[in-house]
């Protein structure tokens, strides 16, 4: 009798959806998307952007939660795999690409000219908050400088003002 409720109770664990986030969004990539994508990082920054939280890429711009149902992911890994993609999304291929020339490596620039500390963001050259100084930096515009804001923090480990 007790290897029926046994096998009953496994029955019905195997039942219970698995929470998204349960299984770890990198492992997941690495199984279903890597082999056509490469690395999540590098694509991220290449291919997708976060616009106010959400994420959206260069193709399927108006549902891309909807392609990605549709695109070999189960809908449990869905969460934990755009979760993953945000983070990554608006990276420092971005920094490379637009400001690279001048500034060399995001990380490596964060590190050596940038302090962030509790709300704010403050370059350690002109001593003023970035808030003030990029709107005079080649011609950036506010979504510019709201992307700069959150790839400084991020990089430097910090939360994002």
């Amino acid at each position: 009798m007790r290897i029926y409720r046994l096998m009953l109770s496994v029955f019905l664990l195997a039942l219970v959806p698995i929470e998204a986030g349960s299984r770890d969004a990198l492992a997941m990539w690495d199984s279903r998307c890597e082999e056509c994508h490469g690395d999540p990082g590098e694509f991220a920054g290449k291919y997708l952007w976060d616009i106010g939280g959400q994420l959206q890429g260069q193709h399927h711009i108006d549902n891309l939660d909807l392609f990605m149902r549709n695109h070999y992911a189960p809908d449990h890994e869905l969460e934990a795999i755009n979760n993953m993609l945000l983070a990554r999304a608006n990276s420092p291929v971005r920094f490379e690409t637009e400001c690279g020339e001048c500034h060399g490596d995001a990380r490596e620039f964060v590190e050596q000219t940038i302090w962030v500390r509790g709300n704010g963001i403050t370059g350690m050259k002109t001593g003023l908050d970035i808030d003030e100084f990029l709107p005079t930096h080649q011609g950036l515009q506010p979504e510019d400088i709201v992307f700069y804001r959150k790839l400084f923090a991020r990089i430097a480990g910090k939360p994002v003002p």
